[in-house]
């Protein structure tokens, strides 16, 4: 026998044994828990997969120790529950600091937009920023992430047969669907995630807690702001943007009415504080340089409603290919489905690519106008029923047949409303457009 069959005699068990371990190695999936039944089930679905070796992390986003009415720490009785339910499902746990990336990326640009009278979601840069970046670098980084896991209500596959990329599609309820909040998370961040509760309905989750003796089983529905909870939206956001204190104005008359509390803490669509009349009044548009709120009576008020809504082409997050050229305007043009706010049932839209130049009929009752440079492109999202109270800042969400989402982008500009072309709205109107 060779000295080189010698050689590899003796070493070839080993190596065989090497190979053995790395086929039989558990992958390390870090889970984002917040306490709530969700994040718990997908803990918990992830660790009966013998496959995965699972561990919890809470993330600690948000100093409350010098907001005003805090008497104690909702983090700290947060991560208690995250502890508890980890405990249950046998895995370990841990908190991870992100409150200064959270201040710095998603709430203090938030309040610049909040202060402009833009109405933005915290929750959608929280998902793109926090959780599927910052969260997701330390999970890779700092414990040896092979992926990340989270209890939203999604799924991921490729988006043809061609592509070995995952691509975002909605759930399977569509009444939980939260596709629309992680539509601004980039293409890249989803090769390395799961999200186990996908394919699930909330009652069959409910019902998987349930049956595992997890007290998350009976934990209430998460609200409220991204890390921030649910509280009086006015009153909190006057801790960090003084109030602008301005008039209400009717949109029909034109007549200045009483004051209102401050021009940042309303958004179109949203009630007016307006007594003593026979119907419900709407905040119908704002203008910034008086802090003039623009109001109207009446839930289907014409002043409302818009039939399509500006994006500038940069500002659209992308998952998947555009299905159109995007460096210029064209008559070049594709359908899908869209949905301007969470839990808003789709719809029908035709998208093209516009100039600001030829798009200066934009809304001037929301008071706010592209830019009239032809360097500016716009998706232009043409509503095939008029939508209600498209607030510049609020996002929207394109899909394809199949519920594979396209991405979205922040609206620039709505407009013009049914009120100022003097147009009838159609009747009946669909339900969710009211």
């Amino acid at each position: 026998m060779s000295a080189m069959r010698r050689s590899m005699k003796r070493v070839w068990p080993a190596m065989m044994q090497h190979r053995r371990s790395l086929s039989t190695a558990k992958q390390r999936v870090i889970v984002g828990m917040s306490g709530g039944v969700d994040s718990s089930v997908a803990a918990y679905l992830l660790h009966q997969d013998k496959s995965f070796h699972v561990k919890g992390v809470y993330m600690n986003n948000w100093d409350s120790s010098d907001e005003e009415g805090q008497a104690t720490c909702p983090a700290d009785l947060e991560y208690e529950s995250v502890r508890q339910v980890c405990s249950e499902i046998g895995i370990s746990c841990t908190r991870v600091d992100f409150v200064q990336e959270y201040w710095n990326n998603v709430f203090s640009p938030c309040l610049d937009e909040y202060a402009q009278g833009w109405t933005p979601n915290p929750d959608l840069l929280c998902n793109r920023e926090i959780k599927f970046d910052a969260f997701a670098r330390y999970a890779h980084e700092h414990l040896g992430a092979d992926w990340i896991a989270t209890g939203h209500y999604a799924q991921l596959k490729p988006a043809d047969a061609q592509s070995s990329a995952l691509a975002l599609y909605a759930a399977v309820d569509g009444n939980k669907d939260q596709s629309y909040f992680l539509s601004h998370v980039h293409t890249s961040a989803f090769q390395k995630v799961r999200f186990p509760l996908g394919a699930l309905t909330k009652p069959q989750v409910r019902a998987i807690a349930t049956d595992a003796n997890l007290s998350a089983a009976t934990a209430k529905e998460s609200m409220g702001i991204c890390f921030i909870g649910k509280r009086p939206f006015g009153s909190f956001l006057a801790q960090y943007v003084a109030p602008r204190v301005g008039h209400f104005e009717s949109i029909e008359s034109g007549k200045r009415l009483h004051a209102h509390d401050g021009f940042s803490s309303y958004t179109i669509g949203q009630g007016a504080k307006y007594s003593g009349q026979p119907v419900k009044w709407f905040v119908v548009g704002k203008r910034e340089h008086d802090a003039a709120i623009l109001i109207a009576p009446g839930t289907h008020h014409p002043a409302l409603f818009s039939d399509h809504a500006l994006v500038p082409t940069k500002a659209f997050n992308w998952i998947t290919l555009p299905p159109l050229a995007l460096d210029q305007p064209s008559p070049q043009r594709f359908q899908c489905w869209y949905r301007a706010r969470y839990r808003q049932p789709l719809s029908r839209c035709t998208v093209t690519i516009s100039s600001a130049d030829e798009m200066l009929a934009s809304s001037s009752t929301h008071q706010q106008r592209p830019s009239s440079s032809p360097h500016n492109l716009f998706l232009h999202i043409e509503f095939d029923v008029p939508q209600r109270a498209i607030a510049p800042g609020q996002s929207i969400v394109l899909y394809r047949d199949d519920g594979l989402c396209f991405g979205g982008g922040a609206v620039h500009a709505a407009g013009p409303s049914y009120f100022e072309m003097s147009k009838p709205l159609p009747s009946p109107l669909p339900e969710w457009s009211v």
